[in-house]
């Protein structure tokens, strides 16, 4: 008698046991091992019927932490914080060959984030910000005309503090001058700077108070902790929609763009491509902010290194961003027409390491886009000929295309019309950097040519 209720209590628990609902942690896991879409949607489910929020999802993954890559040689040390992180928690975490690295950190009233680090000797750590017992400051000196050929100004700091080397800190282009300035010590005040540059005349300082500019000399106090060198202005958002462009200007190239051609038709169809996505997500109702749970961004590519950004080859983004990730998609274009050669994608999802999470797509290749509960909101096919994109929402028979031979030249929105399709809106978006000027199909828009600010 006692064998066989033993038996039936055996039977009965492995028959619950084989029945039991999986957990999120249990559903994340899998997920990381297949990548299908079908687990992905099952795990995130899990996470909303237990009742994860943003932050708490990445408790629920199989990687809660930050990114480790390190490069041998130099024994450098790369740590990328994701905004999934768990915040007011620490821990050590095994950094092979040298030692450990030890973190901690914890959320500012302003909702910043807080931090603090050591790491193995010899090594340097980055965190999206400047490692070591060290301050640093950064800004930038205008020309009063784009001229080429022009030095370094003479620089004057306080004693113990250096001007840092190196064409993400410090440099010289046919518009301006931009440097970062360091001392020895942590969170000390900013030192009072002088800049004689010679016969060029100064015309601004940006990245500093206190500003005094006579001629070819300039007097002021950085307050930036790092040279304002970005060169883009935003767009009206709508909806989930937000975007912007950077601005390119012939002798400001840096970085891998030093030693690359002018790239001049990128840069207009990468243009014409962002302000056609902008009119085709209009045309299918996403100026509701509700048409999508999340947001998506849209943008160019930066060609002046600023702060050492590699955005190389040119290219424009589809990101859309959810509660359990982003997904960055850069478009690839071609110098001849501007015409889409790949799609380099990456997986931002809190459950894998994005750098061993890339995918590329080639034209004739459809993708998803999921939303912030890991639903497909849509799908993206890129056109087989590379002349554009086709979106069509999920379970929906809305689409647009945007398409040109050239996109150089023009992109078209088009939408379906019986068996073929018709074409909205012509998108020639023409830039003007030195004066501040950006001609588009939503009207002209004006803004700082020092900075792309929107005037």
């Amino acid at each position: 008698m006692k064998t066989s209720i033993l038996l039936f209590l055996t039977v009965v628990a492995a028959v619950a046991g084989h029945c039991a609902v999986p957990t999120a942690r249990e559903l994340g896991e899998r997920y990381q091992r297949t990548r299908t879409e079908e687990d992905r949607l099952a795990w995130v489910t899990a996470l909303d019927a237990e009742g994860w929020d943003f932050k708490q999802r990445a408790r629920s993954a199989i990687d809660a932490r930050g990114v480790y890559k390190f490069n041998r040689e130099s024994k450098v040390l790369c740590v990328v914080l994701r905004k999934t992180n768990r915040l007011g928690d620490s821990w050590d975490e095994d950094v092979p060959p040298d030692g450990r690295i030890h973190f901690e950190w914890t959320r500012k009233p302003n909702g910043g984030i807080d931090y603090r680090y050591s790491a193995p000797t010899n090594w340097d750590v980055f965190v999206n910000a400047y490692p070591g017992a060290v301050t640093r400051y950064g800004a930038k000196v205008m020309k009063a005309r784009i001229r080429k050929g022009d030095p370094m100004p003479e620089v004057s700091l306080p004693e113990g503090w250096r001007v840092v080397a190196g064409e993400e800190f410090s440099g010289v282009n046919v518009r301006e001058a931009f440097f970062t300035f360091e001392r020895d010590g942590t969170n000390l005040p900013p030192p009072q700077v002088s800049v004689n540059w010679g016969k060029v005349a100064i015309a601004s300082v940006h990245g500093a108070k206190d500003v005094s500019v006579d001629g070819a000399t300039a007097r002021f106090t950085p307050t930036a902790r790092r040279p304002p060198t970005s060169f883009s202005t935003p767009f009206p958002g709508f909806g989930p929609v937000s975007s912007s462009l950077s601005h390119h200007l012939e002798g400001m190239q840096a970085g891998p763009y030093k030693d690359y051609p002018f790239p001049s038709n990128e840069v207009k169809a990468v243009a014409n491509f962002v302000f056609a996505l902008r009119e085709g997500f209009r045309r299918i109702g996403f100026d509701r902010k509700e048409a999508f749970d999340g947001r998506i961004w849209l943008g160019g590519f930066d060609s002046n290194f600023p702060n050492g950004h590699n955005d190389f080859p040119p290219h424009f983004h589809l990101i859309p961003s959810a509660r359990d990730g982003t997904q960055v998609h850069h478009f690839y274009v071609d110098p001849k027409d501007g015409r889409i050669t790949s799609d380099c994608y990456q997986d931002m999802s809190c459950v894998m390491d994005v750098w061993d999470r890339v995918t590329t797509f080639r034209p004739g290749d459809t993708f998803p886009a999921y939303d912030g509960h890991g639903h497909v909101a849509f799908r993206v096919k890129l056109l087989s000929n590379g002349t554009g994109l086709e979106v069509v929402l999920n379970g929906s028979t809305q689409r647009f295309r945007i398409a040109g031979e050239r996109p150089c030249d023009f992109v078209d929105v088009l939408l379906p019309q019986a068996d073929s399709w018709r074409a909205v809106k012509t998108v020639a978006v023409r830039d003007d950097p030195v004066t501040g000027t950006m001609e588009t199909p939503e009207g002209t828009i004006h803004y700082d040519p020092s900075t792309g600010a929107r005037r």
